[in-house]
């Protein structure tokens, strides 16, 4: 009896039941100095300057649905966008950006975002995530953050279009599973009510796990309409 207690007890120390938690380090980089190769990236959107009087609409459908709201600004797009896919950078180029945009003050619609004057070129910015656990990278997530600022109407106002996080690549040790997300956590008015300066809070969550430990982390990258951007990791 007690060579089996003994056997049971090795083996469940063997196959690490009793093993402690890992403790995982996340650091999250930006690389200032890079060469895109995304130019071109083809995804449904939303473009700036005023449309052809007499031709089509542009539907909200198009722009995506209402995810935030305050009582002179809205946000458009989806309420969540998947970035990674057990360990595959997603290949959606049919989704619809996040754009800010104000309430027309007069009859309090949601102004159409091809009504927006003055957008910026679309900005760039490239981060690098490296998890790691026991001083050995097991995951190292790139990805772009980009955004257009700068877009008024009627001539007054800083807001943001098109901003969207794109997976540049992905690599997990084996075993481990990886998943990432992004989705809009908040939006504000850096402004005056006069002239608003939009800013957004894009939350990225990772979730990874294997067969003996999981782990869960959010960033959160700020964007405004003036074109800063501040990245938080926790």
């Amino acid at each position: 009896m007690k060579n089996l207690v003994l056997t049971l007890s090795l083996a469940l120390m063997t196959t690490g039941a009793f093993a402690a938690p890992e403790k995982f380090t996340v650091e999250t980089v930006e690389l200032k100095n890079f060469k895109s190769n995304l130019q071109g990236l083809d995804v449904g959107g939303s473009g700036s300057g005023s449309t052809t009087p007499g031709g089509p609409k542009v539907s909200m459908e198009q722009v995506g649905q209402v995810i935030a709201t305050t009582k002179d600004i809205v946000a458009l797009g989806e309420s969540i966008y998947t970035l990674v896919q057990k360990g595959k950078p997603s290949n959606t180029t049919d989704f619809a950006p996040i754009s800010i945009v104000p309430k027309d003050p007069i009859s309090k619609e949601i102004v159409d975002p091809f009504d927006m004057e003055g957008c910026s070129f679309p900005v760039e910015k490239k981060f690098v995530t490296s998890i790691k656990t026991g001083g050995a990278e097991v995951v190292r997530f790139e990805y772009m953050v980009i955004y257009t600022y700068g877009c008024s109407y009627n001539g007054s106002g800083k807001y943001i279009q098109n901003a969207f996080v794109q997976p540049v690549s992905v690599k997990t040790t084996y075993g481990w599973d990886f998943n990432a997300t992004m989705k809009l956590a908040g939006i504000m008015n850096h402004g005056t009510k006069a002239e608003p300066v939009v800013g957004a809070m894009l939350t990225i969550k990772y979730s990874m796990n294997s067969w003996r430990t999981a782990f869960e982390r959010n960033d959160t990258v700020h964007i405004t309409g003036k074109g800063e951007l501040k990245s938080y990791t926790r």
